[in-house]
């Protein structure tokens, strides 16, 4: 296949794809290598019985995911992210930021090509980082991470720091966040912590097509108001 000749998603896609594929092969490889030379017994019976609930379970989250964050960050950062991980609270942040500094449009060739080269960077900064802390600094943080005072606020790092980066998006398109924003916070009243925490990955589904609809509804008013004829 010819990749010089193929638009810069179709190269996106097939690169992606390729990546993903080898890397859940070696994902794979590493226990069938080691029960291999162990010579232990593999029972895909009980293999299967144990892997299919969390299958269905993080499925769900994963197509949701998947689909929330692509347009956002791009599909080229968004495998990259799958593969290295740290996709919610590394890699989102760091692909937002860049094309945030950088000026660029999500969605664009150039917040694309910024998304992928922010991922890189913080795969290796976070490689690296967490490979110093294993071998030096795991001694001198542990009584932090463990302290009762401070276990609060790791608990809501995420929720935190997508707070902190989501308020410029809020503040640039106020109108195209009220809905979603506001059906998130009523769908916790109405339907409680609990029940929203068990089942937030079919509410998010939810809460993403209204969101579409809202922001096309929105479009489409913005567009007779000024007299434009529609694409």
């Amino acid at each position: 296949m010819n990749l010089k000749n193929q638009s810069f998603y179709t190269r996106v896609h097939f690169l992606g794809r390729m990546t993903v594929i080898v890397a859940l092969l070696f994902f794979l490889a590493v226990p069938a290598g080691l029960a291999a030379v162990n010579r232990i017994p593999v029972n895909l019976g009980v293999i299967l019985q144990n892997a299919v609930p969390i299958l269905i379970t993080f499925t769900i989250a994963g197509v949701c995911e998947n689909l929330s964050f692509a347009p956002v960050i791009g599909s080229g950062a968004l495998y990259m992210a799958c593969v290295t991980g740290n996709v919610s609270n590394m890699k989102i942040p760091a692909a937002m930021n860049a094309m945030e500094i950088a000026g660029c449009t999500p969605g664009s060739e150039k917040g694309d090509v910024i998304s992928i080269i922010a991922v890189a960077f913080s795969t290796i900064v976070t490689t690296v980082i967490v490979l110093l802390g294993m071998l030096f600094l795991a001694p001198v943080f542990e009584p932090v991470y463990n302290n009762p005072f401070l276990q609060p606020a790791f608990q809501n790092m995420i929720p935190a720091l997508f707070g902190a980066l989501l308020f410029p998006y809020f503040k640039k398109f106020p109108r195209e966040s009220l809905v979603p924003v506001a059906a998130s916070i009523a769908a916790i009243f109405l339907l409680g912590r609990s029940f929203f925490s068990a089942n937030q990955s079919f509410i998010m589904i939810g809460v993403i097509i209204l969101s579409a609809f809202y922001s096309y509804g929105l479009h489409k008013r913005k567009v007779k108001i000024k007299g434009q004829p529609e694409m």
